[in-house]
């Protein structure tokens, strides 16, 4: 299955960007794949995951949001014809496998000097020279399996996605009748490393508690369990 996304500014279309690697990020920095140079968008404002055949929308903690279809989002899994709206400019996710799209929904309206206004401090500074912008710094981590057939082996979790379950693509293979064949993805930012669950009827859980679909902070020493797997997060020191 091939996707893309087409960005437009109004009704002009600026570009194409088919959706081939493992992360896509979308921000004003030049540095991003996709760059939306305008002050209603952040630095490094979302980015787009594909974990198998699901394609992963996530906002980056932006200052002015992420929309899909004119609902805010934090995390959205896209679907052939979804409109993402970041600031005035939008992205329309196309998928091989859909049909016709339906007609497109116009982000509410609002006035550019508002959203320049909400613009961080940081962000402001940066823009008026006043600031030299800093990329942020990676944290680096591992996960060990402490019980379980593999246990003694070591992840180092160095990618932007490490996913877990029970199919192949999956970094880390868990079983399970129940267990989904992407059960769940470790993602990690800037923040810190976060987990979150994906599908499956056996959710994994952290320290006891079962995971949900909306992503939550790694600590050091947690304890995450999924099958006949339990698994301990290190955090590397700086």
């Amino acid at each position: 299955m091939s996707s893309k996304l087409i960005l437009r500014f109004k009704d002009a279309v600026i570009s194409e960007h088919p959706i081939v690697a493992e992360e896509t990020s979308i921000g004003r920095k030049p540095e991003n794949t996709i760059q939306i140079d305008n002050l209603a968008v952040s630095s490094h404002h979302a980015r787009i995951i594909k974990i198998g055949k699901k394609i992963i929308l996530e906002d980056l903690g932006s200052t002015n949001g992420t929309l899909v279809d004119n609902k805010l989002i934090t995390k959205h899994i896209l679907k052939h014809g979804n409109a993402i709206f970041i600031g005035k400019h939008s992205l329309t996710y196309i998928s091989s496998e859909g049909g016709p799209i339906a007609a497109k929904i116009e982000p509410a309206e609002e006035d550019d000097m508002d959203k320049t206004m909400i613009i961080s401090p940081k962000d402001r500074e940066a823009l008026l020279g006043k600031a030299k912008p800093t990329a942020p710094t990676m944290p680096l981590a591992s996960v060990q399996i402490i019980s379980g057939t593999q246990a003694g082996k070591i992840f180092e979790l160095t990618a932007a996605l490490t996913s877990i379950g029970k199919t192949d693509g999956c970094r880390i293979r868990a079983k399970g009748l129940l267990v989904g064949q992407q059960a769940a993805v470790i993602t990690r930012r800037p923040t810190g490393y976060h987990i979150t669950h994906l599908e499956g009827f056996s959710k994994a859980t952290l320290n006891g508690e079962s995971i949900t679909s909306q992503p939550t902070k790694l600590e050091d020493c947690a304890i995450i369990e999924l099958g006949d797997m339990r698994l301990e997060f290190l955090l590397k020191s700086p």
